[in-house]
């Protein structure tokens, strides 16, 4: 998993952050218990870390470690049982804080039957972009993820490699703060 923080009209140079916190996690902690309440699996033991503006930052471990577990805890999804994450100030749980980030999964959801075209301005929809706003961003990011070639075909007949980059596009189509992503070289290739 990656979280990186992104804003091209950011007045940090690349390679330096800034000490604004964008992500603060502290004593997260999450234990998932069985039917009848019992703790079943540590999922998730008192991490600690931040993430600064124009930071890029990872989170490595073997399977099980607790990666998407903590991630699904940065997005709200999940409620830790102890401590705490905060996403530019605000809870996870914010809806005006989950507008500002951009999120790919570890396995993407898309709709098979819309071509890269469709994807991104279904997206964008959600995001109450403008007609204009989606087709240019569109435009941008079908270029930036190397798929401006093959825009009209369904997103079914894609390689899993063309469905990560795709769904690349979809995480940052309303211009996010902050990206979050759950195995980022999942199904790329090198060039990728």
């Amino acid at each position: 998993m990656t979280v990186a923080e992104l804003n091209p009209e950011s007045q940090i140079a690349p390679n330096q952050t800034s000490e604004e916190v964008i992500v603060s996690v502290r004593g997260l902690t999450k234990v998932f218990k069985d039917f009848w309440g019992r703790p079943k699996a540590r999922a998730v033991d008192n991490v600690d870390f931040d993430v600064r503006r124009g930071e890029v930052f990872g989170l490595l471990g073997p399977n099980g470690s607790g990666k998407s577990t903590t991630v699904k805890l940065l997005l709200g999804l999940l409620n830790p049982t102890k401590g705490y994450a905060e996403i530019f100030g605000h809870s996870p749980r914010h809806v005006q804080t989950k507008s500002r980030i951009g999120y790919l999964p570890e396995e993407s959801y898309l709709y098979r039957y819309l071509n890269s075209r469709e994807t991104l301005d279904f997206f964008g929809n959600l995001f109450q972009l403008s007609k204009g706003d989606r087709d240019n961003r569109a435009e941008q990011l079908l270029e930036m993820v190397g798929l401006n070639q093959t825009r009209m075909r369904t997103v079914g007949e894609f390689s899993k490699g063309m469905q990560r980059r795709i769904g690349l596009a979809q995480a940052i189509i309303n211009d996010t703060d902050l990206v979050i992503i759950d195995e980022p070289t999942a199904g790329l290739d090198t060039i990728g």
